[in-house]
């Protein structure tokens, strides 16, 4: 990373490449900025123009199983707030993240206590509200309790306020928490349609694929995913499906394809998708 850059503009950086690669599931990615991220957070002090970058980090950690290396700077930027009077427009950013965070190290308690503090500030705006309902939620989902209507409302929200990814995700996760067959698939429509259109639908078949096997919507997307080099895991998290069902998927393709081995099956997919574009 170019450490030419201000200590500031670094830790916006590097702060920009962890979100990103935990958006996108992408754990060797986020493993590799880690060590920048650390360096990073050692040559900057924590202040409130830094709580965007510095809560990206948290929830990095968590997602590594490293929290104890943020705990002084996060333990500073609370005691920090807690001097200015803990202010909403400043606060909410470290309450926010810190509540992934404790939903990534599966801490409840701690997620509870984020979730009061931001619903302290639900009537600050409507960015505020937006937070606190979602934060509650999530509190609920990982209880298990799921009020699809609710999620949906919340995550509605969150994606007008312009976090369309967490939108996505409280949806998507809800869906896979629920024991209610109707809610799982409202709610996984809902993560879909919030996710940005990244899950399109297959394009029509060219005469050239006319006497190929079709793919699914789903396969297509399953398929385009892979063959770009993602894992399972990512294109699960990605489709909000399970690895397990992205594998599923696989075995089927490659037995309708008629691969004699993974290596055939991804260059008949490649193929395939390649033909689709």
């Amino acid at each position: 990373m170019g450490t030419d850059l201000a200590p500031r503009d670094w830790l916006f950086a590097v702060g920009l490449r962890a979100g990103l690669a935990r958006r996108t599931s992408d754990l060797a990615a986020l493993r590799a900025i880690w060590s920048d991220a650390c360096a990073a957070v050692i040559r900057h002090r924590v202040d409130v123009f830094t709580l965007l970058p510095f809560g990206e980090f948290a929830v990095a950690a968590a997602r590594l199983g490293d929290r104890e290396r943020l705990t002084h700077h996060l333990r500073q930027a609370g005691e920090l707030l807690h001097a200015l009077g803990d202010p909403p427009l400043w606060s909410v950013t470290l309450h926010w993240s810190g509540l992934h965070a404790a939903i990534m190290a599966d801490q409840r308690a701690e997620a509870a206590e984020h979730v009061r503090a931001l619903a302290a500030d639900a009537e600050h705006s409507r960015y505020h509200a937006a937070l606190a309902d979602a934060a509650g939620c999530w509190l609920d989902v990982l209880g298990g309790t799921v009020d699809p209507a609710r999620v949906e409302a919340a995550a509605k929200a969150l994606n007008a306020m312009g976090l369309c990814w967490d939108a996505a995700r409280l949806a998507g996760q809800a869906a896979i928490r629920t024991t209610d067959r109707t809610a799982m698939v409202s709610l996984l429509e809902c993560a879909r349609a919030l996710q940005g259109g990244q899950a399109t639908s297959s394009p029509a078949r060219t005469p050239a694929e006319a006497d190929a096997p079709a793919l699914s919507d789903r396969e297509r997307q399953v398929a385009e995913l892979v063959v770009a080099g993602m894992t399972y895991r990512q294109v699960g998290d990605r489709l909000f499906i399970s690895a397990k069902t992205v594998e599923h998927h696989m075995a089927r393709m490659r037995q309708r394809l008629g691969a004699t081995s993974r290596s055939d099956l991804l260059t008949q997919l490649r193929a395939l998708v390649s033909d689709g574009d």
